[in-house]
């Protein structure tokens, strides 16, 4: 495990590590209704007990949930800006109980830094620059910490770890180097399919480090 924690960024649903937009296309079942995203139920949540929230149900996009849900179009219930977190992690919970690749994805993610990356939004996101709170983050790193099979444990690819020693061959045979490839190599053979798939895109082994992956990752 390197020594200092990792950062994961998302933001776009196509992106590695998108399905954990609200956006992404996981319909989830809550509150006995089923929401195209969890976006759709989080919109229409500001509506709740009104038929504005069934409006908003049925709305094809999560895009278009959140513009109309925005708009002012319908009158928004008093206590939204007291109950908005709350309700963020009821469907967070919800979406990744209830989709098990979707779970073994956020558990692989181990002790990471989750953050959406964006500087459309200073409070779900970071705000593009740090300086958003990344509460959606924070609600992900939340439910991932609740589950039973989460360790904790987390190994950036050597290259990221490493960077500068990629021609080191007795960093890689002897001491820090050895153990850290022999537990890296433990670790990643466990991820689940789902877990790679996402791993291995976002941290793309760059291209001169490919002899070094020939020679000490298989």
């Amino acid at each position: 495990m390197s020594e200092y924690v990792t950062e994961i960024r998302f933001y776009l649903k196509k992106d590695p590590y998108g399905c954990f937009s609200n956006f992404a296309g996981y319909p989830v079942e809550i509150d006995g209704k089923l929401w195209k995203t969890n976006e759709h139920y989080y919109q229409a949540q500001r509506f709740a007990g009104t038929e504005y929230e069934e409006v908003i149900r049925e709305i094809k996009t999560p895009f278009q949930a959140k513009e109309v849900a925005k708009s002012g179009v319908y009158p928004r219930r008093k206590d939204w800006f007291d109950v908005k977190f709350d309700i963020m992690m009821k469907a967070i919970r919800a979406k990744f109980e209830q989709h098990n690749d979707l779970r073994d994805i956020l558990v692989s993610t181990g002790n990471a830094i989750l953050k959406e990356h964006t500087e459309l939004d200073h409070y779900w996101a970071d705000g593009g620059d740090g300086s958003g709170s990344n509460r959606l983050g924070e609600s992900l790193m939340r439910v991932r910490s609740s589950f039973p099979e989460y360790d904790g444990i987390f190994f950036e690819p050597p290259w990221k770890a490493f960077p500068t020693l990629m021609q080191d061959k007795l960093f890689w045979t002897a001491g820090t180097g050895k153990d850290y490839l022999k537990k890296f190599k433990a670790w990643y053979v466990k991820l689940s399919p789902a877990g790679r798939r996402e791993y291995d895109t976002y941290f793309v082994l760059p291209g001169r480090w490919e002899r070094f992956g020939t020679e000490y990752l298989k």
